[in-house]
């Protein structure tokens, strides 16, 4: 009886230090985010601000409720690492004002979907290999700037099966010299934009790559907005007062109250994002 009783305390003791012991290793896990600045992990103690990171500063911290990471006047500079490495399902990098990436693997490497916007510049470049690669996955740059300057590969996905490219109402320039300055998508989508340089290039799906006279570009490749007339004044403004679909339907209510999309207020066309 008193030898299995010694054998019960000695099971629960051992059991209570094997909790303690994996105790803050599960915790840390849960804390962590699968986001990397500058060769570091973002965390639930460093999220708010993230230029107590080595070679970050600006304005740099991370919303893991929206899974929103900002830039504001930010500059990223990783000697040994990837400036951003993201495998957050979703992610957001949202860039105000001007921001400078450097890195001596990629400045901006995506694993899962991510949606870079915010009308602000994110201006990424590397010495070597990749400024935005993007490995089994989805990128949208939407109404901001994205410069991309690498000797090597611009923006690029892995082997061009599986990644997506989406450009929406936004300025784009990439240049990869040695491989190609937008290659390995499986395709290229652009909304309210269009490739502006070189004259005539065009997305080959054949070639998973921006391409002219069957070549991929490994000039300068530039992708800019296209005029929509948003904002455009309507001089009858009698029959405008009010909030209308473009279809001239009107709406009650408040703009802030109605969906996203693109509507006439006042005389006015409007995008609600």
């Amino acid at each position: 009886m008193k030898t299995i009783l010694f054998k019960n305390v000695y099971a629960t003791v051992a059991a209570l230090f094997i909790a303690m012991f994996a105790m803050p290793t599960t915790m840390q896990a849960q804390n962590d985010y699968e986001l990397e600045i500058a060769g570091k992990k973002v965390t639930a103690a460093n999220c708010n601000d993230l230029s107590v990171i080595n070679g970050v500063s600006g304005t740099v911290k991370y919303n893991p409720t929206t899974k929103t990471l900002m830039l504001q006047n930010a500059t990223i500079n990783s000697e040994d690492n990837n400036a951003i490495l993201t495998k957050v399902d979703g992610l957001t990098i949202k860039v105000i004002g001007t921001n400078n990436l450097t890195a001596k693997v990629s400045p901006i490497r995506v694993i899962k979907s991510l949606t870079i916007t915010g009308g602000g510049t994110l201006n990424a470049e590397r010495q070597k290999n990749c400024d935005i690669f993007v490995k089994g996955a989805n990128l949208t740059i939407d109404n901001c700037t994205v410069n991309g300057k690498s000797p090597v590969y611009g923006i690029a996905g892995n082997d061009g099966m599986n990644e997506k490219l989406t450009i929406k109402n936004a300025t784009v320039t990439a240049e990869g010299t040695e491989k190609g300055s937008i290659v390995d998508f499986a395709t290229l989508t652009l909304i309210d934009c269009k490739i502006a340089q070189p004259t005539d290039a065009k997305f080959d799906p054949s070639m998973h790559s921006v391409a002219l006279n069957g070549e991929k570009v490994k000039s300068k490749v530039m992708i800019t907005k296209v005029s929509t007339g948003i904002d455009t004044p309507i001089t009858d403004t009698k029959t405008t007062q009010g909030i209308y679909t473009l279809s001239g339907v009107r709406l009650s209510g408040e703009l802030k109250d109605l969906p996203k999309g693109i509507y006439i207020v006042n005389g006015k066309k409007i995008v609600k994002q």
